[in-house]
C-alpha cells in the first residue's frame, strides 16, 4: 500500500543513446594491404581514421577527399590502426590553387 507521499511508479522508458554526432573531415584516402585489407583516411590534422564498413567502387589510395564521418567506439581491431568512423559520405576534395613562386 504505497502513503500518500509515495510517488507513482514509471512507465517511460530509459533514454536512448544519441547518436553519434556527424563530422567533416579532410584528408587523404588510404588503402593499407595488413590484414586483408582496409580503408583509412589521414586527415588533414594527423588523425588516423579507420573506415569500418564497405569501401565505395570509385575510392583510389591517395585521392585527397571531404569525408562526412561519424565516429564509433573505440574496440579491438585486427589492424591495430586508427580511430573506427563510419562513412556517411565521401567525395574527392576540389584541387586548391597553389601560389606561384616568382
Amino acid at each position: 500500500m504505497g502513503g500518500a507521499g509515495a510517488a507513482p511508479a514509471s512507465t517511460a522508458s530509459p533514454p536512448a543513446e544519441a547518436a553519434p554526432a556527424e563530422e567533416t573531415v579532410r584528408g587523404t584516402l588510404r588503402h593499407f594491404d595488413l590484414e586483408g585489407g582496409f580503408w583509412g583516411i589521414v586527415s588533414d590534422a594527423g588523425e588516423r581514421l579507420r573506415v569500418v564498413g564497405p569501401a565505395g567502387a570509385t575510392w583510389r589510395d591517395g585521392t585527397r577527399v571531404v569525408a562526412r564521418v561519424r565516429r564509433l567506439p573505440p574496440g579491438p581491431s585486427l589492424q591495430q590502426w586508427g580511430e573506427p568512423v563510419e562513412v556517411v559520405n565521401l567525395v574527392a576534395a576540389p584541387p586548391t590553387a597553389e601560389r606561384r613562386r616568382e
